[in-house]
C-alpha cells in the first residue's frame, strides 16, 4: 500500500515539475516575441517601415523555428494564429501601409499573448 502511494506521489511530482518547465519555456518564447513585437509597433509609429519589415521577417523565421517546440506543448491553432498574423503584417509592411500594418502588429501581439494564456496553469484551462 505505501509503495503504491510513493509511486503515485513521485508520478505527481514529476508531472508538476514537467508542467512548470513547460510553462517556463512557453513564457520565455512568448515574452521574447512580445518584446520584439513592441519594437515593430514603435517602428511603425515612427514610419520606419524598412526597419519594421526586417524585424518582422526575423521574428517570423524565429517563430517558425520555435513553433515546432511550442506545438508539442500547445494547441496548433494558437501557433497558427501567430503565423497568419505574421503573414498579414508582412503584406501590409510590403505595401508600406502604416495604418494597416499597425492593426496587424497589434493583432500579432494579441495572438502571441493568447498562446501563453491558453497554456497557463489556471483553473479555466485545467477544467
Amino acid at each position: 500500500m505505501s509503495r503504491k502511494i510513493l509511486i503515485m506521489a513521485c508520478t505527481l511530482a514529476f508531472l508538476v515539475v514537467l508542467s512548470l518547465l513547460e510553462q517556463t519555456i512557453v513564457l520565455r518564447i512568448t515574452n521574447a516575441a512580445l518584446a520584439n513585437t513592441q519594437e515593430v509597433i514603435e517602428q511603425i509609429r515612427e514610419e520606419k517601415m524598412d526597419e519594421a519589415m526586417k524585424k518582422t521577417q526575423e521574428m517570423d523565421v524565429s517563430w517558425d523555428e520555435q513553433a515546432r517546440w511550442l506545438e508539442m506543448m500547445v494547441d496548433h491553432s494558437s501557433t497558427d494564429e501567430v503565423r497568419y498574423a505574421f503573414s498579414r503584417l508582412i503584406a501590409a509592411l510590403e505595401q508600406e501601409d502604416s495604418a494597416t500594418a499597425m492593426v496587424y502588429a497589434c493583432e500579432l501581439e494579441g495572438a502571441i499573448e493568447h498562446v501563453y494564456e491558453r497554456q497557463a496553469l489556471t483553473i479555466e484551462n485545467i477544467i
